[in-house]
């Protein structure tokens, strides 16, 4: 799984069958170090942009809007979050590999130094609200 932000809406009139009544999202995966460099803005405020990622176009069942975090699962586990009762080899009835299973409320990044505060009672770092 992979932490994202999601970018845009992907609209396709022609497509397999599957993917009818799926909505699908364009979401641009986070590199630690843009949660790093955030300082506890918003990730993408003032990153560089040759250190943010492509988009992906991911299946999306729990209603994520532009803007908000959230986690993104991969292949088996893609499909089982819009298949819930989908199982090992099973064939899919969706043709997804990627899918929104979180929206993010709140993450927390450390700086490596600051690994030891978060675990314990101080917390320093990237915190997101």
């Amino acid at each position: 799984m992979f932490m994202a932000r999601v970018i845009g809406t992907v609209w396709s009139t022609v497509k397999w069958d599957g993917l009818h009544g799926l909505r699908l999202l364009l979401v641009r995966p986070y590199h630690l170090d843009d949660l790093r460099r955030a300082a506890g803005n918003v990730a993408d405020d003032g990153v560089p942009p040759e250190l943010l990622s492509d988009g992906v176009v991911v299946a999306d069942v729990l209603g994520a809007g532009i803007g908000e975090d959230v986690v993104i699962a991969y292949g088996h586990a893609a499909r089982v979050g819009i298949d819930p009762d989908l199982l090992p080899g099973e064939a899919p009835t969706h043709p997804i590999d990627a899918a929104v299973v979180a929206i993010v409320d709140r993450f927390a990044v450390a700086p490596p130094d600051d690994l030891d505060e978060i675990a314990g009672t101080g917390q320093k770092g990237l915190v997101k609200t």
